[in-house]
């Protein structure tokens, strides 16, 4: 191979200096240039618009779910105040289930929790003169009286105090003049109360006539006068 000489190389050097480009093909290079940094700012700005859309509809979403929380709040309110044959009561139960999944009821507090509601509507409405809402009420009490009976007969009664809430919510029932004597749904739950109280008190300590008072409900129980025999021990507990 050739070499160069020094002065040679020098000369090469002066001759690639000198070397220009086409002009057909520094305007094609600069088009494409330019091409390229508007393709880059047309992007650029895209970019920018998806970003805000989606900030935009994040919002929008936000502030219709808060929207929908707050109308479903509201409607929770007034259904508060609602008996069975309202127009809202179906949301006042649905709250009810709520409450009792968030509270981690069992299935029998649920059905103590939701017959005491059923049995203060009960009596709200005959105070109210409500006469369609105290038949609704009464339709109520009864499914409900059957779920509850139902699980107190499939299971070990071992919450004292669920059995003490139902006597004293079948008292209020009592109170509201309700004669539920044939509803064999609720006679069969103030049988199971009545006998689960009468064990209770025969194995506590009594006064003389304390006594007399157990006496005459168990000869009521076994008479099948359940109401009335729960309505005697009540005076004992109390």
């Amino acid at each position: 191979m050739t070499k160069l000489t020094e002065k040679q190389l020098i000369e090469t050097l002066r001759c690639l200096k000198e070397i220009k480009p086409r002009e057909d093909w520094a305007g094609l290079l600069k088009a494409q240039i330019l091409a390229e940094k508007k393709e880059a700012v047309v992007a650029e700005k895209i970019g920018i618009m998806e970003v805000l859309s989606n900030v935009f509809l994040q919002r929008k979403m936000a502030y219709s779910f808060a929207t929908l929380a707050f109308l479903i709040i509201g409607l929770i309110g007034f259904a508060e105040t609602t008996v069975p044959g309202d127009l809202l009561f179906p949301v006042k139960k649905l709250a009810e289930q709520s409450q009792a999944a968030l509270l981690g009821q069992t299935g029998i507090q649920k059905s103590v929790a939701v017959l005491n509601n059923r049995i203060n509507e009960l009596a709200q409405a005959t105070k109210d003169g409500k006469s369609e809402s105290v038949s609704s009420a009464i339709t109520e009490i009864s499914a409900n009286a059957k779920d509850l009976a139902e699980g107190l007969k499939n299971n070990t009664i071992d919450d004292k105090n669920a059995i003490q809430q139902i006597a004293d919510s079948l008292k209020v029932l009592a109170d509201t003049g309700a004669d539920l004597s044939n509803d064999q749904d609720v006679m069969d739950l103030y049988q199971i109360v009545a006998a689960n109280q009468i064990e209770d008190l025969q194995n506590t300590t009594l006064t003389d006539e304390q006594k007399l008072i157990l006496a005459e409900a168990e000869s009521l129980y076994e008479e099948g006068k359940y109401a009335d025999s729960l309505e005697k021990i009540l005076t004992i507990n109390n």
